[in-house]
């Protein structure tokens, strides 16, 4: 395997491999390179539904996606993510995810550690996905920013009324299944590595817990603000045959729609991986 880190902050290429012959001790390996860099792209791989699954396995456990709508049939932990997505009113209007800044499933009691996308099908130009980088950013918190946020605890609904973006609606069973009001520290660590990150989520976190509402939107308008210096930043421009895997405990990340709808086609496959509750 070969491996060349992207930025100083975040991410990291890894080429030379194929991932449906990969050892163990080279499993161990990338699962290390991964945390450490955040966001890892996997080049030149040839994964059908089945070689994705296990090899997601070996990184961690799959979950369910939840919008079962965009799921593979018989395959409830692959997504997929495709320039023909509709909307769930039946109106059959195109369907944009995933264009803003946010972690996945944040309002989850565990929220998933990581997601993986394979692309099989992308534009010629443009549909890039975007990150940011939490743990260099808390790394980087001026001393009474970091102290502020140490012991806070961020309020995460499945949609914020802070959201600059409608999400899909959710079934009753869902709602049942996960209440609003979750609370995750604002200052999460990660297990795998030690290091902290600002756990922050546009459109999932309400509110800091026990402040009032100004100063609430004050101090989470504040820490986005620090978290898009493009010193923490990366934007990945896709290629057919990428495995793209980020840390949702220390990563932002968000779609862009910048192509051409009606020629162009995308289509990524997505797995996400259990989580452990924020600490």
């Amino acid at each position: 395997m070969r491996f060349e880190k992207i930025t100083e902050s975040v991410g990291v290429v890894v080429e030379d491999v194929d991932l449906k012959t990969l050892d163990d001790d080279g499993v161990k390996t990338l699962y290390k390179r991964f945390v450490n860099a955040g966001v890892m792209c996997i080049r030149n791989q040839t994964l059908d539904p089945d070689a994705f699954v296990m090899f997601a396995r070996r990184l961690g456990a799959p979950i369910e996606q939840i919008y079962g709508q965009f799921n593979i049939p018989d395959r409830p932990e692959i997504g997929l993510l495709t320039s023909e997505d509709t909307d769930s009113s039946g109106s059959g209007q195109r369907k944009i995810r995933g264009t803003s800044w946010h972690t996945d499933a944040s309002y989850f009691e565990n929220p998933p550690k990581a997601t993986m996308l394979f692309a099989e099908v992308v534009p010629a130009s443009g549909g890039d996905t975007e990150f940011l980088s939490t743990s260099a950013a808390y790394a980087a918190l001026p001393r009474g920013l970091k102290n502020r946020i140490n012991k806070a605890q961020g309020v995460h609904n499945y949609q914020s009324s802070r959201s600059p973006r409608q999400l899909i609606a959710r079934s009753a069973s869902q709602v049942e299944r996960f209440p609003e009001g979750t609370l995750h520290p604002l200052a999460r660590r990660n297990p795998d590595n030690g290091r902290y990150a600002i756990y922050l989520n546009p459109i999932r976190i309400e509110s800091v817990d026990g402040l009032a509402r100004d100063e609430s939107d004050a101090l989470l308008d504040e820490l986005l603000d620090f978290c898009q210096s493009p010193r923490f930043y990366y934007r990945h421009s896709w290629h057919a045959g990428d495995v793209v895997i980020w840390d949702n405990r220390s990563i932002l990340h968000q779609a862009n729609d910048d192509y051409d709808w009606g020629t162009e086609k995308r289509r990524l496959m997505r797995i996400m991986l259990a989580g452990e509750r924020p600490v």
